[in-house]
């Protein structure tokens, strides 16, 4: 078996957060998982309000409750030592614009899909089906199914 490399998109680690999907068991299958900072920032945004049950705008006018889930974070942050972070460059940003337009991707969306793309990356995991047409004709595999990222891990 080659190299087997994805990228893991924001939704699988809320997943895992909420106990539904192991990043153990996906990282065993995989040589390398990569993240970037868009999929950081989303996630940590949503395991926020889910820590603390408040909206951005009450989180951002009280530090405070930020500043009292310290360990909270710091697990959080240890989660990403399980993937190579990709560099978000002018680059991938000129091209994330080019399939905003193309595909009818937002804005992040369409930085994910530029991140695969610029680093050769053949398989995104996502469960966001805005990436199925997109994936498809640019070359880039879309693992959007438990059991077909399970198949593709035991292929000898």
């Amino acid at each position: 078996m080659g190299h087997l490399t994805a990228f893991v998109d924001t939704n699988v680690i809320i997943e895992h957060l909420g106990g539904n999907i192991d990043l153990l068991d996906l990282r065993e299958r995989f040589d390398v998982l990569y993240s970037n900072s868009i999929v950081f920032s989303e996630a940590l945004m949503v395991y926020l309000r889910a820590l603390t049950g408040e909206r951005p705008y009450t989180l951002k006018h009280n530090p405070d409750i930020i500043r009292n889930l310290r360990e909270e974070l710091l697990d959080f942050s240890r989660l990403f030592e399980l993937f190579l972070d990709l560099e978000i460059n002018r680059t991938v940003e000129t091209l994330s614009v080019e399939y905003m337009i193309k595909y009818g991707l937002l804005p992040n969306d369409a930085l994910i899909l530029a991140t695969c793309k610029f680093y050769d990356v053949k398989y995104l995991i996502s469960f966001d089906s805005d990436f199925a047409n997109a994936c498809e004709n640019e070359g880039i595999s879309l693992l959007s199914d438990p059991e077909e990222i399970t198949r593709l891990g035991d292929v000898p």
